[in-house]
C-alpha cells in the first residue's frame, strides 16, 4: 500500500511540474508559477524520501501511528492549500480595486470644470442614484439654491441604473455622470468625492436619492464647516426625528445599529450616535486624507477613516422621512449586519 501511495506522489508531482511549465510559457505570471513548482517539488520529496516528515510526524505526536506521515503529509496539504486560496483571494481583490479605480476614473471625466461654472466656494450635492427616477425628481427640486452663504451645485451620480434615473435628473438642470456597471452606493459616492476633488469645491453634502433626507436641513451639516468649527458633519435620527413605517426601523436594525454605532466609537474614538446615517457633509480638501475602498456599507470606512485622519467631527440632528417611492437597496438585516460589520473590521484594521 505505501508503495502505491508513493508511486501516486511521484506521478501527481510530475503532473504538478508539467502544469507549471505549460503555464510559464503562456506567460502567467510567477504568483500562479512557482507555488505550483514549491507544490511539485515538495510531493516529489514527500514520496522519494518520506522519512523527511518523520520530525514533524513525531513533534505532532503521530509517530507511532500506522499511517502517522500520511496525516501529516494531508494536514499540511490544507494548510498549504489554505494559503494559496487566500494568497488567490488576495490578488483578485487588488485587481478588483483597479477595475473600480478605473471605472471610477472614467465616471468622473465625464464632468468638466466648465459644466458647473466657477465652483471656487461652493457646495457640491452628492446624490447616489439607482433606479430612482420616481424619487429623484423631488429631491432635486428640494435641494436650496444655497446653503451658509455657498452656493450649491448638484451632482447625480447614477450607478448603472436600468429607469430613467439620467433623463430625470438631467431634467431637473442636476449634472450627472453614469457608471457602466452597478458598483454600490459606496462607489458612487467614491465618484463623487473624486470629482469634488479635482473641481476643488468646497464642501461636498451627501444626500440619499430616495427622499429620506430633508434638503432643507442642509444648513445644519454645512454650517459648522463654514463657521471653521468642524471638518466632517454627520447627520443622526437618534437625535433628531425619523419617520416609521418602511421596515427599516426594526428592532433588530436598530439594535444592530446602536451596537455597530458604540464598536466604532471606540475603535475610532469618536462620540457620534448613528452611524448608519448617509447624510453628511465634509470639507472637500481633507477627502484626500482618506482611504476608500467599499464599494458598500460604505459609511463606517468613512467615519473610521475621518477619525483617523484627525478630521474635527461633529454631530447634528436631522430629519428622516420615508423614503418617496420605489424599495430599500440594503437588503435583509442579517446581510446587511454582517456587510456592516466587515467593514468596520476591515477600515479598523487597515
Amino acid at each position: 500500500m505505501p508503495s502505491i501511495l508513493r508511486l501516486a506522489g511521484v506521478t501527481l508531482a510530475i503532473v504538478v511540474f508539467v502544469a507549471a511549465v505549460v503555464l510559464a510559457r503562456r506567460g502567467r505570471n510567477r504568483a500562479v508559477v512557482i507555488p505550483l513548482l514549491f507544490v511539485g517539488l515538495a510531493l516529489l520529496t514527500i514520496s522519494v524520501a518520506p522519512d523527511v516528515v518523520r520530525p514533524i510526524t513525531d513533534f505532532v505526536g503521530l509517530g507511532d501511528q500506522p499511517i502517522g506521515r500520511i496525516i501529516t503529509v494531508l494536514v499540511f496539504s490544507v494548510m498549504l492549500a489554505y494559503g494559496l486560496i487566500f494568497y488567490g483571494l488576495i490578488k483578485t481583490e487588488r485587481q478588483t480595486q483597479r477595475v473600480r479605480r478605473l471605472i471610477r476614473a472614467l465616471s468622473a471625466a465625464q464632468i468638466e470644470q466648465g459644466q458647473l461654472g466657477d465652483v471656487s466656494g461652493t457646495v457640491l450635492v452628492v446624490i447616489p442614484a439607482y433606479n430612482e427616477a420616481d424619487a429623484l425628481p423631488s429631491v432635486i427640486d428640494e435641494v436650496p439654491a444655497s446653503v451658509a452663504g455657498r452656493p450649491t451645485r448638484i451632482l447625480v451620480v447614477d450607478d448603472a441604473s436600468r429607469d430613467a434615473t439620467r433623463r430625470v435628473a438631467s431634467e431637473r438642470g442636476a449634472h450627472v455622470v453614469t457608471h457602466p456597471v452597478n458598483g454600490g452606493q459606496g462607489a458612487a459616492l467614491q465618484t463623487g468625492y473624486l470629482i469634488a476633488e479635482r473641481l476643488g469645491v468646497e464642501i461636498v453634502v451627501t444626500l440619499d436619492a430616495d427622499g429620506q433626507h430633508v434638503p432643507a436641513e442642509m444648513d445644519r451639516l454645512v454650517g459648522p464647516i463654514v463657521a471653521g468649527e468642524a471638518d466632517f458633519v454627520v447627520g443622526s435620527r437618534r437625535s433628531g426625528t425619523y419617520e416609521r413605517g418602511d421596515g427599516a426601523d426594526s428592532m433588530a436594525r436598530n439594535v444592530g445599529i446602536g451596537v455597530f454605532t458604540r464598536l466604532i466609537n471606540v475603535l475610532g474614538g469618536t462620540a457620534v450616535t448613528d452611524v448608519a446615517n448617509g447624510y453628511r457633509a465634509i470639507r472637500a480638501s481633507s477627502l484626500a486624507a482618506i482611504v476608500f475602498t467599499e464599494d458598500q456599507f460604505h459609511n463606517p470606512e468613512l467615519l473610521l477613516g475621518a477619525a483617523r485622519a484627525g478630521l474635527r467631527i461633529r454631530e447634528v440632528p436631522v430629519t428622516i422621512r420615508l423614503r418617496v417611492a420605489g424599495s430599500s437597496k440594503k437588503g435583509g438585516t442579517l446581510r446587511y449586519g454582517y456587510g456592516f460589520l466587515r467593514v468596520i473590521v476591515r477600515s479598523w484594521l487597515r
